[in-house]
Formats: C-alpha cells, sequence, structure tokens
C-alpha cells in the first residue's frame, strides 16, 4: 500500500471548464472506477484544492467509461494483510468523504452505471445528485455480510427517509434511476449527457455569492450531523463576514441599478 502521503496515482482528473466550473473524473474504468487507497488520496486531495480555489464555484464529480463508482478497491484492500495499514485505508476513505462534504462550493455527482457501496457513500457527501438512465445505486453490505458505516447510514437516511434506507440495505439491491429519483437519492434525471446536466443543474449556484453558498452550506451540514452548539462560533463568524462582505455591498447596489451582481466571494 502506499505511504498516507503518496499521490502517485493518475486517477483522479481535475478539468477546469471556465465560468468558474470544475469536473473531477475519477479514471478507472477496469475497476469501475474502484478507488485504491491512492485514488481515495488523490480525490481527497482534489477537493481540498478545489475548495480552497477562490476561482473555483462549482465542481462536478464523475467518473469515466460509463460508471460513477463501484465503491473500495476490494481487491486492493484485500492484498493489504497488516491491520494498522487497513485502518490507515479506512481512514483515508472517510477523510475523502469529509473533503467533499465539507468543499464550500456547490458539489454535484453526476452519475452513469454503477453507484454502490462506497460508491454510493460518494455521491451522499456531494450536495446534489444527477443520473441518467443507465444509473444504478445500491449498498450491497447485507449480500457481503457487512455493516454499513454509521455515518453513511445517517446520510442515506436523511436523503431518503429511514423506511427507504431500511429497504435498501437490508435487501442490499440495486435500484434504478427512476427508483434512485422516486426516493429521493438522485435529484434530477437526464436523458442526455449527465455531465453537461450536472453544470447546467449548478448553473445558477455558480453565480451566486460564494461567501453565502459556504455559510449556508456549513449550516446545514452541522444542522444535519445535530453539531449546531459544537460548531456555533465558527457558523456566526461566517454569517458576520458575509454581512461584512463586498459582495453583499455589491448585492445592494446591483440591486439599486437594476442590473445582476456580479459576486468575488470577499
Amino acid at each position: 500500500m502506499p505511504s498516507p502521503s503518496s499521490s502517485a496515482s493518475t486517477d483522479i482528473h481535475v478539468e477546469q471548464r471556465g465560468e468558474g466550473h470544475a469536473l473531477v473524473t475519477i479514471s478507472r474504468p477496469l475497476r469501475r472506477n474502484a478507488c485504491d487507497f491512492a485514488a481515495w488520496t488523490d480525490l481527497k486531495t482534489a477537493f481540498e484544492t478545489l475548495g480552497a480555489d477562490p476561482a473555483v464555484k462549482l465542481i462536478v464529480l464523475t467518473g469515466a467509461g460509463g460508471h460513477f463508482c463501484a465503491g473500495d478497491d476490494v481487491v486492493a484492500f484485500s492484498a493489504v494483510t497488516d491491520e494498522a495499514e487497513k485502518d490507515v485505508w479506512r481512514a483515508r476513505i472517510q477523510a475523502c468523504y469529509a473533503a467533499v462534504q465539507s468543499a464550500p462550493k456547490p458539489v454535484i455527482a453526476a452519475i452513469s452505471g454503477v453507484c454502490v457501496g462506497g460508491g454510493c457513500s460518494l455521491a451522499m457527501c456531494c450536495d446534489f445528485r444527477v443520473g441518467d438512465a443507465t444509473a444504478r445505486v445500491g449498498v450491497p453490505v447485507a449480500k457481503l455480510g457487512l455493516v454499513y458505516p454509521t455515518i453513511q447510514l445517517q446520510r442515506l437516511s436523511w436523503l431518503i427517509g429511514a423506511s427507504n434506507a431500511r429497504r435498501w440495505v437490508y435487501e442490499a439491491a440495486l435500484y434504478d434511476a427512476t427508483e434512485s429519483h422516486r426516493v429521493g437519492y438522485l435529484d434530477a434525471l437526464t436523458e442526455g449527457d449527465v455531465t453537461q446536466a450536472a453544470f447546467a443543474f449548478g448553473a445558477g449556484m455558480a453565480r451566486a455569492a460564494p461567501l453565502s453558498i459556504a455559510g449556508s452550506k456549513a449550516q446545514l451540514n452541522a444542522v444535519l450531523a445535530g453539531r449546531v452548539d459544537q460548531e456555533r462560533e465558527r457558523l456566526d463568524a461566517m454569517v458576520l463576514r458575509a454581512d461584512r462582505s463586498e459582495d453583499f455591498r455589491e448585492a445592494a447596489q446591483a440591486f439599486a441599478q437594476k442590473r445582476p451582481p456580479v459576486f468575488r466571494g470577499r
């Protein structure tokens, strides 16, 4: 296994698409984009980097070769025999999820093909999920003799409700795009290119005030995780920063001048 600091993989591709749009692609098509340790590491780094880049307003995450992500690369993981190294691997996956969820920009998963296990979890860490007709979503832990990590089950319950989450986890089935949309896992369906549809879904968000998006996202994450009291100081500081921002003054001027505001994130 690569060391925790390794980033030798070239399986995570980042593309700047103009207008503040960024596309992150998991490119391990021979494994249906299942991620090994290096891929989880590079994905984490990509989202940390994009999250800190003021020029980036919207991030779309997708997979190459007609599939989103088949989760963890169980073949690579099973080759690791040292329990301490396995713990490092597991921690890296959770750190990757956290980097995606906490990125202070709108993040949209563009889902084709399989989105299962850890891939399902990865998509849940995004703000929204757009799928095409080929999307197949599921949590097959009951077929593997495993228990879904509690934080992932919590996220699934937020999205599709407790009853649907029970059914998904107990049945361990794959659900098609129509069913995944019906229960609320997918926010939108498209008959066209799923990546283009994801960028179109988030276009209005990319034009919104970045400090407002970042603050609202942090608030919502804290509310859903039941951590408002623990994070209140940080959240209140984000509210105050927005109140005092150039963007707020720009919005007021734009309203008076009857023109669209131009936000700069400061």
